[in-house]
């Protein structure tokens, strides 16, 4: 099954659980407080003494027949020197990391609950948490201010519409902004001048100024179908959807004003090969992309490595656990 219809199917059973949604006021301090603190306390969480000296990357498992939790390996080595575990029967997401190295790690509840809890570099302890409402998809955190936007597949306090909530400098209540063209949002990022980018189920993505009120549409020059993008220095790199076989595609893309326009393109190997898919989260830091098996259905059970903007085979794969579904993506750099 592929990242699409996982996120299709569990909205639907958490519309389910919430009943017939309708348009909502916003979250109150109070319940967000309440969220915050209940997710304070991991579960069986650990980590190797002298994690916290070296780079990491945090890799969220959604778990195949249930709980997951987040993998915390060495960058770009690959050893694993801990894990995170959620403290209830939570779906763990996206992942992002700010200038500092935290980690935010976003995921939600069956009964319509989304969390966002921060985690500082190469510790298991919870340093701030936020409470939201329906299925978010992917984070990112502006290296300037300190907010944080997180993509919501869905948000069932506005009746279900996906949007895109930013928290300034990641505290209090979010101001919400919306697409009508896109009902359902995959992935944001910042680029290094505060503007926001995110992608959802349309061929164009979406772009929020640095102080703007509303989104805008940015057009690709071909027409592609973006699964997920990650700024990186001075471009967006986007994987592109469709077809069955072949390499994974990025392309790396320049915007200005309405337009995106692609300067260049990297093809990333699989061991299958099977599909040009990687709509889920991938990361990029110090001529390394990483990102979780792009193989046309199924879990995900591998976690790439390739050379970029090189591209081409895979130097690195690091083999999922039994039962171990790899989603989020995050590089987590020491200080």
């Amino acid at each position: 099954m592929n990242r699409r219809a996982w996120l299709a199917l569990s909205a639907g059973a958490s519309l389910a659980a919430c009943g017939n949604p309708q348009p909502a006021a916003p979250f109150s301090t109070s319940f967000v407080s309440s969220v915050a603190e209940h997710h304070r306390v991991p579960g069986y969480s650990w980590i190797l003494p002298g994690a916290a000296s070296q780079d990491l990357i945090y890799v969220s498992d959604q778990g195949v027949w249930g709980k997951g939790g987040v993998y915390i390996y060495t960058y770009p080595q690959g050893k694993q020197v801990g894990f995170l575990e959620p403290d209830t029967e939570e779906t763990y997401e996206g992942l992002c990391s700010d200038t500092q190295g935290n980690v935010w790690v976003v995921g939600w509840i069956t009964n319509g609950q989304a969390f966002y809890d921060e985690y500082s570099h190469g510790s298991t302890r919870g340093i701030n948490g936020l409470g939201g409402s329906g299925v978010p998809s992917g984070c990112s955190v502006d290296p300037s201010t300190g907010n944080l936007a997180i993509a919501n597949y869905e948000d069932f306090a506005v009746g279900g519409q996906g949007d895109i909530a930013v928290y300034q400098h990641a505290q209090g209540s979010p101001q919400d902004y919306y697409d009508s063209s896109i009902t359902h949002y995959y992935y944001c990022t910042y680029d290094g001048k505060g503007n926001i980018f995110a992608d959802g189920n349309a061929n164009f993505i979406n772009e929020l100024p640095r102080n703007g009120s509303a989104l805008r549409h940015v057009y690709f020059n071909k027409n592609i179908a973006p699964g997920s993008l990650q700024w990186n220095a001075r471009d967006l790199a986007v994987t592109v959807l469709g077809g069955a076989k072949g390499p994974v595609r990025v392309d790396r893309v320049t915007v200005s004003g309405s337009g995106a326009r692609i300067v260049g393109t990297t093809s990333l190997r699989t061991y299958h090969d099977e599909g040009t898919y990687l709509d889920v989260e991938f990361a990029i830091q110090a001529k390394f992309i990483v990102g979780p098996d792009a193989g046309n259905g199924g879990p995900t059970r591998q976690l790439y490595f390739w050379p970029y903007p090189a591209g081409g085979k895979a130097f690195k794969a690091i083999q999922a656990p039994d039962g171990s579904n790899f989603q989020g993506v995050a590089i987590s750099v020491a200080h």
